[in-house]
């Protein structure tokens, strides 16, 4: 082996040496650099977990979130459709009540008109039957050739007056 060795030149004292400078390198690695660096990688690795821990809560939060707002919109437009109903309801009930009272004035205007009606046809009839007598009274003195006087007035008006009321009556007017 010796002869091996000095073939190839190699020195065992140097064959040491290195394998000594070897191993205190390794030392140093494995202390300041492979140490640090498992270290930093473990690091990741959690953080990495802490973040896909926070990732799942924070979309379970979204779902429970968006679960909430579409029963909070539900509620909402079930609470804006009872409202349009109440106001629809309201309105119905406000025009009807606006016909009702329509209707009621309309009856009163009328009732009023035919009680005025009523009222100037009494009023006409009366100055109709003076005026009738009135003219009675001139043709009878026309056909009679003298002036009646007031005692004989009365009596002929009075009469006209009885028979036109009696005509009147008769006749349904």
């Amino acid at each position: 082996m010796d002869k091996i060795l000095t073939d190839f030149g190699i020195q065992p004292v140097y064959l040491a040496a290195q394998a000594v400078n070897f191993i205190i390198v390794l030392l140093i690695l494995n202390k300041f650099l492979y140490k640090p660096i498992i270290k930093i990688l473990q690091e990741r690795k959690e953080t990495i977990t802490t973040s896909l821990l926070n990732a799942e809560k924070i979309e379970h939060q979204l779902q429970e979130s968006e679960q909430q707002s579409e029963q909070k919109l539900t509620e909402a437009s079930t609470h804006a459709h009872m409202i349009i109903k109440n106001a629809s309801n309201t309105a119905d009930k406000i025009i009807a009540e606006a016909h009702e009272k329509a209707k009621a004035d309309i009856e009163s205007i009328m009732e009023k008109g035919k009680k005025n009606i009523s009222i100037e046809r009494e009023v006409m009839k009366d100055e109709l039957r003076k005026e009738l007598a009135d003219l009675i009274v001139v043709g009878i003195e026309r056909v009679a050739g003298k002036v009646l006087n007031e005692s004989d007035q009365k009596n002929i008006l009075a009469k006209t007056i009885k028979d036109l009321e009696d005509n009147t009556t008769s006749e349904g007017v």
